[in-house]
């Protein structure tokens, strides 16, 4: 991927699920409901050129045909077990002021699995799909490489991970941030956040300004008992 900018998908499931209307997104999630947790995606910018977004950060990362939120939100995957992730819905919306004063829609997506450590997840996703997203080779990847077998303890402990030679959240060799990632500084308080991982036919994409959500939304994120409770607070821009 570039440097600076995730690409969006131009083939596969996430490519087919890319800037669907409003009425397309509501056919296509049917009556699936379920909690949900809604936040704001600091990282995305609109290319006022192109009437585009951008994503420049990590997460969520969206490379592999296969939507991943493993380097950003550590307090929100941190409020439940990774058992209890599971089937929950993520929505991700822009800053207010991006464009036209509203929050626009950048993703939606259902949580097929979640994991507690980067070992786990590396163990468990496709080769294809790693190579896509490591951090080892990628600015904006969001999966960190363990060093041989790790378990235990040891799987939050960033020493056990190559570290990666550039990357969003180390800016420079001595730079360390990205230990964050791998053991959460905040851990003891908050406990450790799961590394989701979204199902495919069930994520959802914008790349441009397409539906928006109709009034402020909090600083940090929102839960949501039902995922019927928050579609409602979407609409859909007027030509």
């Amino acid at each position: 991927m570039s440097a600076s900018v995730q690409p969006f998908p131009v083939n596969g499931l996430l490519a087919k699920n890319l800037n669907l209307s409003y009425p397309q997104l509501s056919k296509r999630l049917g009556k699936r409901r379920g909690w949900a947790y809604s936040y704001i995606v600091r990282s995305v910018v609109l290319n006022r050129t192109s009437c585009s977004f951008e994503q420049k950060g990590s997460a969520p990362n969206f490379q592999g045909d296969i939507l991943t939120l493993c380097t950003c939100k550590h307090q929100m995957r941190a409020s439940m077990d990774c058992s209890e992730w599971v089937g929950r819905w993520i929505i991700g919306l822009t800053s207010r002021c991006r464009y036209q004063g509203r929050h626009w829609l950048f993703y939606l997506t259902q949580v097929a699995a979640a994991h507690e450590s980067h070992a786990e997840l590396w163990d468990r996703l496709p080769a294809a799909v790693r190579i896509a997203k490591t951090t080892h080779d990628h600015f904006l990847g969001d999966v960190f490489v363990p060093r041989g077998k790790v378990t235990g303890e040891g799987r939050f402990d960033p020493r056990r991970y190559l570290a990666p030679p550039r990357h969003s959240h180390r800016r420079h060799k001595c730079d360390n941030g990205w230990h964050n990632d791998i053991n959460y500084k905040h851990s003891d308080r908050y406990g450790r956040p799961a590394l989701l991982v979204g199902d495919p036919e069930l994520t959802f994409l914008w790349d441009e300004p397409i539906i928006f959500w109709d009034e402020a939304h909090c600083r940090n994120f929102k839960k949501w008992d039902n995922l019927a409770d928050l579609l409602p607070h979407l609409s859909m821009e007027r030509p």
